[in-house]
Protein backbone atom coordinates (compact mmCIF):
# COMPACT_ATOMS: atom_id res chain seq x y z
CA UNK A 1 0.00 0.00 0.00
CA UNK A 2 1.63 3.03 -1.26
CA UNK A 3 1.36 6.04 1.82
CA UNK A 4 0.86 10.25 0.45
CA UNK A 5 1.29 12.58 2.68
CA UNK A 6 -0.32 15.95 1.85
CA UNK A 7 0.78 19.11 3.33
CA UNK A 8 -1.61 22.43 3.43
CA UNK A 9 -3.95 24.84 5.14
CA UNK A 10 -6.00 22.30 6.37
CA UNK A 11 -8.70 21.95 9.31
CA UNK A 12 -8.91 26.09 9.39
CA UNK A 13 -12.87 26.11 7.95
CA UNK A 14 -11.46 27.89 4.68
CA UNK A 15 -14.00 26.30 1.84
CA UNK A 16 -11.15 26.91 -0.81
CA UNK A 17 -8.24 25.13 1.05
CA UNK A 18 -10.80 22.66 2.03
CA UNK A 19 -11.87 22.19 -1.28
CA UNK A 20 -7.99 22.04 -2.57
CA UNK A 21 -8.06 18.71 -0.28
CA UNK A 22 -11.30 17.18 -1.22
CA UNK A 23 -10.33 17.28 -5.25
CA UNK A 24 -6.38 16.11 -4.18
CA UNK A 25 -7.80 13.21 -2.32
CA UNK A 26 -10.45 12.69 -4.69
CA UNK A 27 -9.21 12.33 -7.84
CA UNK A 28 -6.68 10.45 -5.91
CA UNK A 29 -8.26 7.46 -4.83
CA UNK A 30 -10.61 7.81 -8.09
CA UNK A 31 -7.18 6.64 -9.85
CA UNK A 32 -5.82 4.22 -7.49
CA UNK A 33 -8.06 3.58 -4.68
CA UNK A 34 -5.51 1.36 -2.73
CA UNK A 35 -3.31 4.32 -1.70
CA UNK A 36 -3.55 5.56 1.71
CA UNK A 37 -3.79 9.35 2.31
CA UNK A 38 -2.60 11.45 5.40
CA UNK A 39 -2.66 15.49 5.57
CA UNK A 40 -1.41 17.99 8.17
CA UNK A 41 -3.91 19.79 9.76
CA UNK A 42 -5.52 21.83 12.70
CA UNK A 43 -8.11 19.44 13.20
CA UNK A 44 -7.15 16.46 12.59
CA UNK A 45 -10.89 14.22 14.37
CA UNK A 46 -12.91 16.52 11.31
CA UNK A 47 -10.08 16.00 8.53
CA UNK A 48 -10.72 12.56 9.36
CA UNK A 49 -13.99 12.46 9.50
CA UNK A 50 -14.90 14.47 6.53
CA UNK A 51 -12.24 13.03 4.19
CA UNK A 52 -12.48 9.82 5.08
CA UNK A 53 -8.32 10.29 5.17
CA UNK A 54 -5.39 10.19 7.93
CA UNK A 55 -4.67 13.29 9.75
CA UNK A 56 -1.79 14.67 11.83
CA UNK A 57 -1.77 17.96 13.74
CA UNK A 58 -0.02 20.43 12.09
CA UNK A 59 2.05 21.62 14.43
CA UNK A 60 3.10 18.13 16.06
CA UNK A 61 6.55 17.69 15.36
CA UNK A 62 7.56 14.30 16.09
CA UNK A 63 3.93 13.22 14.49
CA UNK A 64 4.72 15.00 11.48
CA UNK A 65 8.84 13.08 11.22
CA UNK A 66 6.90 9.92 11.71
CA UNK A 67 4.24 10.60 9.00
CA UNK A 68 7.31 11.94 6.34
CA UNK A 69 9.79 9.39 7.28
CA UNK A 70 6.95 6.74 6.71
CA UNK A 71 5.74 8.19 3.06
CA UNK A 72 6.15 7.48 -0.33
CA UNK A 73 5.17 10.70 -1.42
CA UNK A 74 5.38 14.24 -0.30
CA UNK A 75 3.11 16.84 -1.56
CA UNK A 76 2.85 20.50 -0.72
CA UNK A 77 -1.07 20.54 -1.28
CA UNK A 78 -2.32 23.55 -3.25
CA UNK A 79 -3.56 27.17 -2.58
CA UNK A 80 -0.85 30.04 -1.88
CA UNK A 81 1.31 28.25 0.32
CA UNK A 82 4.37 29.75 -0.64
CA UNK A 83 4.41 33.53 -0.30
CA UNK A 84 5.66 35.91 2.56
CA UNK A 85 2.81 38.45 2.47
CA UNK A 86 0.81 36.17 5.24
CA UNK A 87 4.20 36.07 7.67
CA UNK A 88 7.71 34.98 6.72
CA UNK A 89 6.63 32.05 9.09
CA UNK A 90 3.63 30.43 7.09
CA UNK A 91 6.20 30.51 4.35
CA UNK A 92 9.43 28.97 6.09
CA UNK A 93 6.65 26.54 7.50
CA UNK A 94 5.51 24.97 3.98
CA UNK A 95 9.61 25.13 2.95
CA UNK A 96 10.11 23.36 5.84
CA UNK A 97 8.16 20.41 5.59
CA UNK A 98 9.54 20.26 2.14
CA UNK A 99 12.92 20.34 2.99
CA UNK A 100 12.78 17.86 5.61
CA UNK A 101 10.95 15.09 3.16
CA UNK A 102 14.06 15.79 0.96
CA UNK A 103 16.01 14.96 3.93
CA UNK A 104 14.70 11.32 4.45
CA UNK A 105 14.99 11.25 0.17
CA UNK A 106 11.28 10.91 -0.59
CA UNK A 107 9.86 12.17 -3.43
CA UNK A 108 8.49 15.76 -3.33
CA UNK A 109 5.57 16.99 -5.96
CA UNK A 110 4.28 20.92 -5.52
CA UNK A 111 0.81 20.25 -6.14
CA UNK A 112 -0.88 23.07 -8.43
CA UNK A 113 0.38 25.85 -6.13
CA UNK A 114 0.26 29.77 -6.74
CA UNK A 115 3.29 30.55 -5.78
CA UNK A 116 4.48 34.53 -4.75
CA UNK A 117 4.29 36.90 -3.92
CA UNK A 118 7.82 36.54 -1.84
CA UNK A 119 8.93 39.98 -1.35
CA UNK A 120 11.90 39.96 1.53
CA UNK A 121 15.37 38.85 -0.28
CA UNK A 122 16.44 36.19 2.29
CA UNK A 123 12.82 34.35 1.64
CA UNK A 124 13.53 33.94 -2.11
CA UNK A 125 16.77 32.49 -2.00
CA UNK A 126 15.82 30.02 0.41
CA UNK A 127 12.65 29.28 -1.36
CA UNK A 128 14.93 28.97 -4.42
CA UNK A 129 16.84 26.22 -3.32
CA UNK A 130 14.16 24.41 -2.07
CA UNK A 131 12.02 24.27 -5.08
CA UNK A 132 15.20 23.54 -7.05
CA UNK A 133 15.96 19.89 -4.81
CA UNK A 134 12.04 19.13 -4.80
CA UNK A 135 11.21 16.21 -8.03
CA UNK A 136 8.19 18.51 -9.79
CA UNK A 137 6.45 21.53 -9.33
CA UNK A 138 3.15 22.05 -11.04
CA UNK A 139 1.36 25.55 -10.59
CA UNK A 140 -1.82 27.08 -11.04
CA UNK A 141 -1.51 29.60 -13.36
CA UNK A 142 1.11 31.78 -15.77
CA UNK A 143 2.09 34.04 -13.20
CA UNK A 144 3.14 31.76 -10.61
CA UNK A 145 5.59 29.84 -13.81
CA UNK A 146 6.74 33.87 -14.53
CA UNK A 147 7.53 34.63 -10.65
CA UNK A 148 9.78 30.98 -10.02
CA UNK A 149 11.93 32.08 -12.71
CA UNK A 150 11.95 35.79 -11.85
CA UNK A 151 13.19 34.26 -8.41
CA UNK A 152 15.71 31.87 -10.03
CA UNK A 153 14.48 28.65 -9.60
CA UNK A 154 15.93 26.08 -12.22
CA UNK A 155 14.36 23.19 -11.95
CA UNK A 156 13.47 21.76 -15.16
CA UNK A 157 10.20 19.96 -14.30
CA UNK A 158 7.95 22.46 -13.50
CA UNK A 159 4.46 22.76 -15.40
CA UNK A 160 1.22 24.89 -15.41
CA UNK A 161 -2.05 22.67 -14.83
CA UNK A 162 -5.03 24.04 -13.15
CA UNK A 163 -6.44 24.28 -9.58
CA UNK A 164 -7.42 20.99 -8.37
CA UNK A 165 -10.88 22.72 -7.38
CA UNK A 166 -11.70 21.95 -11.21
CA UNK A 167 -12.79 18.62 -10.67
CA UNK A 168 -15.13 18.82 -8.22
CA UNK A 169 -19.48 19.07 -8.57
CA UNK A 170 -21.96 20.87 -6.89
CA UNK A 171 -24.51 19.24 -4.51
CA UNK A 172 -27.94 18.42 -6.62
CA UNK A 173 -30.53 21.05 -7.07
CA UNK A 174 -33.29 20.09 -4.53
CA UNK A 175 -30.23 19.75 -1.70
CA UNK A 176 -29.45 24.19 -2.44
CA UNK A 177 -33.62 24.23 -2.17
CA UNK A 178 -33.39 23.06 1.08
CA UNK A 179 -30.34 25.81 1.78
CA UNK A 180 -31.93 28.58 0.40
CA UNK A 181 -35.21 27.79 2.44
CA UNK A 182 -33.27 27.55 5.55
CA UNK A 183 -31.11 30.52 5.06
CA UNK A 184 -34.63 32.34 4.81
CA UNK A 185 -33.65 33.33 0.80
CA UNK A 186 -36.39 34.27 -1.88
CA UNK A 187 -35.99 32.70 -5.38
CA UNK A 188 -38.44 34.83 -6.72
CA UNK A 189 -36.02 36.67 -8.51
CA UNK A 190 -32.39 36.44 -10.05
CA UNK A 191 -29.57 35.69 -7.87
CA UNK A 192 -26.49 37.51 -7.32
CA UNK A 193 -23.61 36.62 -5.05
CA UNK A 194 -21.18 38.60 -3.09
CA UNK A 195 -17.83 36.90 -1.38
CA UNK A 196 -15.61 39.27 0.63
CA UNK A 197 -13.29 39.38 3.03
CA UNK A 198 -11.86 41.78 5.60
CA UNK A 199 -9.36 44.05 4.30
CA UNK A 200 -7.51 47.38 5.15
CA UNK A 201 -9.50 50.05 5.06
CA UNK A 202 -12.61 47.98 5.38
CA UNK A 203 -15.33 50.13 6.43
CA UNK A 204 -14.56 52.18 2.62
CA UNK A 205 -15.10 48.82 1.31
CA UNK A 206 -18.04 48.00 3.43
CA UNK A 207 -19.73 51.05 2.55
CA UNK A 208 -19.09 50.71 -1.11
CA UNK A 209 -20.44 47.48 -1.52
CA UNK A 210 -23.69 48.07 0.53
CA UNK A 211 -24.14 50.99 -2.07
CA UNK A 212 -23.44 49.05 -4.92
CA UNK A 213 -25.75 46.38 -3.66
CA UNK A 214 -28.60 48.71 -3.49
CA UNK A 215 -27.68 49.70 -7.04
CA UNK A 216 -28.35 45.92 -8.04
CA UNK A 217 -31.63 45.24 -6.42
CA UNK A 218 -32.80 48.82 -7.55
CA UNK A 219 -31.21 48.31 -11.30
CA UNK A 220 -31.99 44.56 -12.03
CA UNK A 221 -34.78 43.40 -10.24
CA UNK A 222 -32.68 40.88 -8.19
CA UNK A 223 -31.95 39.31 -5.01
CA UNK A 224 -28.46 39.67 -3.57
CA UNK A 225 -26.95 36.57 -1.68
CA UNK A 226 -23.59 37.57 0.77
CA UNK A 227 -21.44 34.21 0.55
CA UNK A 228 -18.82 33.67 3.44
CA UNK A 229 -15.93 31.32 2.59
CA UNK A 230 -13.73 31.57 5.61
CA UNK A 231 -16.17 31.06 8.93
CA UNK A 232 -16.12 33.04 11.03
CA UNK A 233 -13.55 35.39 9.62
CA UNK A 234 -15.77 36.77 6.60
CA UNK A 235 -19.25 36.54 8.59
CA UNK A 236 -18.60 39.88 10.25
CA UNK A 237 -17.70 42.06 7.09
CA UNK A 238 -21.13 39.93 5.53
CA UNK A 239 -23.22 41.41 8.42
CA UNK A 240 -21.64 45.27 8.57
CA UNK A 241 -22.56 44.70 4.68
CA UNK A 242 -25.59 43.55 5.04
CA UNK A 243 -26.01 45.58 8.13
CA UNK A 244 -25.48 49.22 5.97
CA UNK A 245 -28.07 47.75 2.58
CA UNK A 246 -31.31 50.07 2.74
CA UNK A 247 -33.06 48.00 -0.36
CA UNK A 248 -34.80 44.77 0.54
CA UNK A 249 -33.64 42.05 -1.26
CA UNK A 250 -30.67 41.01 0.32
CA UNK A 251 -29.45 37.28 2.28
CA UNK A 252 -26.26 36.42 4.19
CA UNK A 253 -25.49 32.28 3.55
CA UNK A 254 -25.01 32.47 7.78
CA UNK A 255 -24.41 28.69 8.83
CA UNK A 256 -21.36 26.86 7.59
CA UNK A 257 -21.63 24.47 4.22
CA UNK A 258 -19.17 22.23 2.76
CA UNK A 259 -17.78 22.46 -0.55
CA UNK A 260 -20.40 21.30 -2.77
CA UNK A 261 -23.29 22.99 -1.44
CA UNK A 262 -21.78 26.23 -1.56
CA UNK A 263 -20.79 25.56 -5.35
CA UNK A 264 -24.40 24.87 -5.45
CA UNK A 265 -25.24 27.83 -4.11
CA UNK A 266 -23.29 29.99 -6.52
CA UNK A 267 -24.42 28.39 -9.76
CA UNK A 268 -27.45 29.45 -8.83
CA UNK A 269 -26.09 33.25 -9.38
CA UNK A 270 -26.47 35.22 -12.77
CA UNK A 271 -23.44 36.92 -11.63
CA UNK A 272 -20.92 37.50 -8.59
CA UNK A 273 -18.85 39.77 -7.34
CA UNK A 274 -16.06 37.76 -5.26
CA UNK A 275 -12.23 38.69 -3.36
CA UNK A 276 -11.72 35.37 -2.50
CA UNK A 277 -9.68 33.34 -4.90
CA UNK A 278 -12.04 30.11 -4.32
CA UNK A 279 -15.07 31.61 -4.76
CA UNK A 280 -14.24 33.09 -8.17
CA UNK A 281 -12.70 29.56 -9.10
CA UNK A 282 -15.90 27.94 -7.54
CA UNK A 283 -17.73 30.91 -10.25
CA UNK A 284 -15.82 29.41 -13.11
CA UNK A 285 -16.75 25.99 -12.33
CA UNK A 286 -20.08 26.65 -12.69
CA UNK A 287 -19.84 29.11 -15.56
CA UNK A 288 -20.81 32.11 -13.60
CA UNK A 289 -19.48 35.72 -14.41
CA UNK A 290 -17.80 37.51 -12.25
CA UNK A 291 -16.84 40.81 -11.02
CA UNK A 292 -12.95 40.29 -9.03
CA UNK A 293 -11.91 42.79 -6.06
CA UNK A 294 -8.34 42.50 -6.39
CA UNK A 295 -6.66 42.14 -3.02
CA UNK A 296 -3.60 39.69 -3.40
CA UNK A 297 -1.80 39.35 -7.40
CA UNK A 298 -2.98 35.86 -7.28
CA UNK A 299 -6.94 37.09 -7.83
CA UNK A 300 -5.68 38.83 -10.63
CA UNK A 301 -3.74 36.49 -11.92
CA UNK A 302 -6.60 34.27 -11.90
CA UNK A 303 -8.77 36.45 -13.63
CA UNK A 304 -6.40 37.09 -16.74
CA UNK A 305 -6.07 33.05 -16.62
CA UNK A 306 -10.04 33.28 -17.68
CA UNK A 307 -9.75 36.49 -19.45
CA UNK A 308 -12.61 38.02 -17.17
CA UNK A 309 -10.53 40.69 -16.60
CA UNK A 310 -13.32 43.11 -15.19
CA UNK A 311 -12.03 43.51 -11.56
CA UNK A 312 -11.67 46.78 -9.21
CA UNK A 313 -8.80 46.79 -6.23
CA UNK A 314 -9.77 46.21 -2.86
CA UNK A 315 -7.82 48.72 -2.01
CA UNK A 316 -9.29 52.19 -2.26
CA UNK A 317 -12.03 50.48 -4.16
CA UNK A 318 -14.33 53.18 -5.69
CA UNK A 319 -18.19 52.93 -6.33
CA UNK A 320 -18.27 53.92 -9.96
CA UNK A 321 -15.58 51.50 -11.16
CA UNK A 322 -17.32 48.87 -9.30
CA UNK A 323 -20.74 50.17 -11.00
CA UNK A 324 -19.46 50.11 -14.29
CA UNK A 325 -17.70 46.65 -14.22
CA UNK A 326 -20.91 45.19 -12.77
CA UNK A 327 -22.74 46.50 -15.55
CA UNK A 328 -20.75 45.48 -18.14
CA UNK A 329 -20.71 41.42 -16.51
CA UNK A 330 -24.32 41.76 -16.16
CA UNK A 331 -25.42 42.46 -19.97
CA UNK A 332 -22.68 40.75 -21.17
CA UNK A 333 -23.25 37.60 -18.36
CA UNK A 334 -24.56 34.78 -21.46
CA UNK A 335 -22.18 35.24 -23.70
CA UNK A 336 -19.14 35.60 -20.38
CA UNK A 337 -20.62 32.34 -19.33
CA UNK A 338 -20.12 30.23 -22.91
CA UNK A 339 -16.55 31.66 -22.51
CA UNK A 340 -16.51 30.11 -19.53
CA UNK A 341 -18.24 26.79 -20.30
CA UNK A 342 -15.20 26.66 -23.00
CA UNK A 343 -12.48 27.22 -20.99
CA UNK A 344 -14.15 24.68 -18.54
CA UNK A 345 -12.91 21.58 -20.24
CA UNK A 346 -9.24 22.70 -21.00
CA UNK A 347 -9.28 23.44 -16.95
CA UNK A 348 -10.24 20.17 -15.81
CA UNK A 349 -8.00 18.60 -18.13
CA UNK A 350 -5.17 20.84 -16.11
CA UNK A 351 -6.40 19.86 -13.07
CA UNK A 352 -6.38 15.84 -13.69
CA UNK A 353 -2.98 16.12 -14.93
CA UNK A 354 -1.51 16.93 -11.49
CA UNK A 355 -3.32 13.84 -10.63
CA UNK A 356 -1.32 11.89 -13.36
CA UNK A 357 2.10 13.52 -12.39
CA UNK A 358 1.55 12.03 -8.57
CA UNK A 359 0.67 8.76 -9.41
CA UNK A 360 3.91 9.02 -11.67
CA UNK A 361 6.15 9.66 -8.74
CA UNK A 362 4.42 7.57 -6.52
CA UNK A 363 5.25 4.85 -8.98
CA UNK A 364 9.20 5.17 -9.10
Amino acid sequence: MKKVLISGYYGFDNSGDDAILKAIVKDLKANDSSIQITAFSNNPPFTKKIYGIEAVYRFGMLDIIRAIRDCDLFISGGGSLLQDVTSTRSLLYYLSLIKLAKMFNKPVMVYANGIGPINRRVNRYITRNVLNKVDLITLRDEDSRKFVEEIGVSNKNVYVTADPVFTLQPTREETIERILEREGIMDDKPLVGVSVRNWTNGDNLVQVLAKAIDYIIDRYGVNVVLIPMHYPEDISISRDILNRVTKEGCYIISNKYNVEDIMGIINRLEIIIAMRLHSLIYAATQYVPMVGIVYDPKVEGFLKTLEMEHMCPAEGIEYNQLIKNIDYVWEKRKDLGKRLMELDKKMREGALKNVFFALDLLKK
